[in-house]
């Protein structure tokens, strides 16, 4: 059964209208002009006609109105009609537009802010793919919905009512005969209407899955050919494509049989007027410049009737765009509330911490760590041991399913996350850079810095030299992710990002790990700079960060098995002298 019409989606939609009102009212204002102007047209059109053809006296609304002056004058006053009837119309989809457009920015704001605030674990269930189609192919879909659906369904609604008034009040008993076909309509429009919107849920997970294969490839493009998948890669999307193409089938189908079949019924109730009329004048000729009225009005609602038909399949398509939106908008995001962070001045502390994935896997499984301000603190252990997933709980990635982390003291769950990510700075190992400027880059955690502040930072992470060489220097473009950059450039400018905000807590997953010996050299010489003076917690693959280390703590199935320094731990022969001899931490 296709699923039934969600009117809330609609209303949600135009509850963005609320801050536009003065917008909204001229622009219905502007409409009702250009209605009132239509159904003059009928008026004045008919006994117009009837007498230039029979010479008879102009009646219009009952009343005669003789002299050849006026037969004169009435064309001026049609074409003085249709003057304020483009100008209404004119101005009515001028404001309208506007105001959809200013509708949709709002919409699309509401949506990514929304999405800044979700954990990385709802970006985990979604493929980018996914959300991109989000933005490029749904929220056009509402947009058509919002700005030329509601300009069609406030014009076109207003002059087909003026329409069917106009026709009412010229003779009620033959509109009664003619539009008896109306209420008719609305059975295979509301049938329509349930089908192209399942088809178009349809369709458009279809397209989400189409984007969603082809980012996927063309992102990982090198490792395809490297392992000569392109031809598995082509038909996978060849496959979805169909898919994708056998839904907008019966879509298409659905929107071309909307609008000839209201087309068609309508053709009927204005033959049965034509039928119905030639009998009544052939009784009394007095009444054919009523009928002709009557005929011009009929007509006239021909456009609008049509109009607001083919409207009809884009409105279904842009309600499940919208209500997919909506959905994504809906999801629960953590709240930012709590008391602000102050910078670590005694000890970071983890007591018996748990932490549980969303599929019910357990990372953490009661960590027991304490890290004294000032310290450098070594996390090493085999690859899934719960290293990385013991940061994403100090970021407020991810939350505590047991236990409790102290900042100072104050459990970390009743500090705002904002502000105790504003006391953190993570540097991972592969370094995150973003298309734009050297100075785009640097400033994303301190926006306002000065060119002095980040020259300074520059310097202090070994990186001022190379950006100097650059032509454009702090305004050089990086390119999509650094591209034009090199893996050592690239992780120089995240450590001058991290010396930027100036954090009291430095998490660190191994950033040199990946660099050549040279790179190596230089990032690290920006590292123990960074490193001075603040509390550091590091994710360990090589020997001498491990040596170098106030405290080692070995993780491993999701708990601290041994912690103490390199000598402590060597005299032990426990766990940490065994991942020594497996190679886990590399000399």
């Amino acid at each position: 059964m296709a699923p039934r019409p969600s009117p809330h989606v609609y209303r949600r939609l135009l509850g963005y209208l609320r801050p536009y009102r003065p917008l909204l009212v001229a622009g219905v204002s502007a409409s009702l002009v250009a209605a009132a102007a239509t159904s003059a047209y009928a008026w004045v059109v008919g006994p117009l006609l009837r007498a230039v053809l029979t010479g008879d006296p102009i009646t219009v609304a009952g009343v005669s109105l003789p002299g050849d002056a006026l037969l004169e004058r009435l064309p001026l006053l049609v074409v003085l009609v249709a003057l304020v009837k483009a100008t209404a119309q004119f101005l009515q989809g001028g404001l309208m537009q506007r105001l959809g457009q200013r509708v949709m920015a709002d919409l699309r704001g509401f949506l990514y802010g929304r999405l800044l605030g979700q954990p990385p674990a709802f970006f985990e269930r979604r493929h980018s793919g996914e959300l991109l189609t989000r933005f490029t192919s749904e929220v056009p879909m509402v947009e058509f919905a919002v700005t030329q659906a509601l300009t069609s369904y406030i014009k076109d609604g207003l002059q087909i009512v003026a329409l069917l008034v106009t026709c009412f009040l010229i003779d009620a008993k033959l509109f009664l005969f003619t539009f008896i076909v109306v209420p008719v309509t609305v059975l295979p429009i509301n049938r329509f209407a349930r089908s192209l919107k399942k088809v178009a849920a349809r369709s458009q997970q279809r397209l989400g899955a189409l984007t969603a294969l082809t980012a996927e490839q063309l992102q990982n493009l090198p490792v395809v050919q490297a392992f000569g998948g392109q031809a598995r890669a082509a038909e996978a999307f060849d496959v979805e494509a169909e898919r994708y193409l056998a839904e907008m089938r019966r879509s298409l189908f659905l929107r071309g049989a909307v609008s000839p079949t209201v087309e068609l019924l309508g053709i009927a109730g204005v033959a049965m007027a034509v039928a119905w009329g030639a009998r009544a004048v052939a009784a009394d000729p007095a009444l054919a410049g009523r009928l002709l009225s009557f005929m011009a009005a009929a007509l006239l609602l021909y456009q609008p009737v049509k109009s607001l038909s083919g409207t009809l399949s884009q409105v279904m398509t842009g309600l499940v765009a919208a209500e997919r939106l909506f959905a994504l908008a809906d999801e629960p995001a953590p709240p930012d509330v709590g008391e602000p962070a102050g910078p670590l001045s005694k000890a970071l502390v983890l007591e018996g911490v748990r932490a549980t994935y969303s599929d019910g896997r357990e990372a953490l499984r009661g960590v027991d760590l304490v890290v004294p301000a000032g310290a450098r603190v070594a996390l090493v252990g085999p690859s899934g041991a719960g290293k990385t997933t013991l940061f994403s709980v100090l970021l407020g990635f991810l939350p505590a399913s047991g236990g409790r982390v102290l900042w100072d003291g104050a459990p970390l769950s009743g500090l705002k996350p904002s502000s105790v990510r504003g006391q953190v700075a993570w540097v991972p190992q592969e370094p995150v850079l973003f298309s734009g400027t050297v100075r785009h880059n640097l400033r994303l955690g301190k926006p306002e810095a000065t060119d002095e502040e980040l020259w300074e930072a520059l310097r202090l992470a070994h990186a001022e030299d190379f950006v100097r060489s650059l032509p454009g220097g702090l305004d050089e473009p990086v390119g999509e992710r650094g591209g034009r950059l090199s893996g050592g450039q690239r992780q120089r400018l995240v450590l001058a990002r991290a010396f930027l905000c100036r954090p009291s807590v430095l998490l660190l997953d191994e950033p040199t790990s990946a660099l050549d010996a040279a790179s190596e050299a230089a990032v690290g010489a920006g590292l123990t700079a960074l490193m001075k003076g603040r509390t550091v917690l590091v994710i360990a693959h090589r020997l001498s960060t491990v040596r170098d280390a106030d405290v080692i703590a070995v993780v491993e199935g999701g708990r601290v098995v041994e912690a103490g320094t390199h000598a402590e731990l060597l005299a032990r022969r426990g766990r940490y002298t065994q991942l020594l001899g497996e190679g886990a931490v590399a000399a």
